[in-house]
């Protein structure tokens, strides 16, 4: 879901907005179904006000790092700067502010998000933030925001770790079945090989998960809340579709995310 096609900006943010489309529905998904679940109370929108500025500070502090080349530094250096520093503060201030509000048994769940964007920040540091773990890592960091907004509300805090867990579990998948369509379609690739590798994983990961979520004894919404995407990523590694087609990969996957999010509304409201 990341390898996508870039955001149309004004002169303003040109360049300075994440680049992918698919982190908006990393983002977007799992906080939209855990302010849903939990009522939006303040603390709650103050800590999805922190999670989205974290994400918009993401090209900014990629590009200060060098990681956009050069010329792109020096033309929007200042920019991105500025930026960075505006979003760093106003999401510094809502993190503060969403935490003090939330209830004192969510409060260490904060350490989720922020130690995993930390890693992600350190995989961006070292140029590793465009292989499998650093994309799979930086969906799971961007949907840990989740736990502790859904906590807000007072869900208990196994059923807001399994809400993230069904977010990351599709994310994964999804990122994994993007990465075997485009290695697919490299000179001299073993298809049939990694046609087999992927849609074999996929297809493990997805009968592991639901077998562990009727042994648990989930309500049968937030099980069939693991398959939408989950099964798209399996057609995928099966097809293994032209890497041209990744814009509309992208969309099938949201659509199948916003199914996932209904699903998951609905069961644990």
């Amino acid at each position: 879901m990341t390898s996508l096609s870039t955001h149309p900006t004004g002169p303003l943010l040109q360049g300075l907005l994440p680049r992918e489309h698919g982190v908006w529905f990393q983002l977007g998904l799992p906080l939209a179904t855990a302010l849903f679940v939990s009522g939006a109370p303040a603390s709650a929108l103050w800590l999805s006000g922190a999670a989205l500025t974290c994400l918009l500070a993401h090209e900014p502090v990629l590009l200060l790092l060098g990681h956009r080349g050069a010329r792109r530094g020096e033309r929007d250096g200042a920019r991105a700067r500025w930026w960075g520093l505006l979003a760093g503060a106003v999401g510094a201030l809502a993190f503060v502010l969403g935490a003090l509000s939330l209830p004192a048994e969510a409060r260490p769940f904060l350490m989720l998000p922020v130690i995993l964007g930390g890693e992600v920040l350190l995989l961006a540091w070292k140029r590793q933030e465009r292989t499998l773990s650093g994309e799979v890592l930086a969906a799971l960091a961007l949907g840990a925001w989740a736990v502790p907004i859904a906590m807000a509300g007072g869900m208990p805090a196994s059923t807001a770790l399994t809400l993230w867990g069904t977010y990351g579990l599709s994310f994964g998948l999804a990122t994994l079945a993007v990465r075997t369509v485009i290695a697919s379609h490299r000179p001299q690739a073993h298809r049939e090989r990694l046609r087999c590798t992927g849609a074999a994983f996929v297809a493990a990961a997805l009968v592991s998960a639901v077998l562990w979520a009727l042994a648990s004894g989930l309500q049968p919404l937030r099980v069939l809340a693991l398959l939408p995407v989950g099964l798209v990523a399996l057609g995928l590694c099966v097809a293994l579709p032209s890497p041209r087609r990744l814009h509309s990969i992208g969309w099938t996957l949201g659509v199948a995310g916003t199914l996932t999010l209904v699903l998951l509304g609905v069961g644990l409201s």
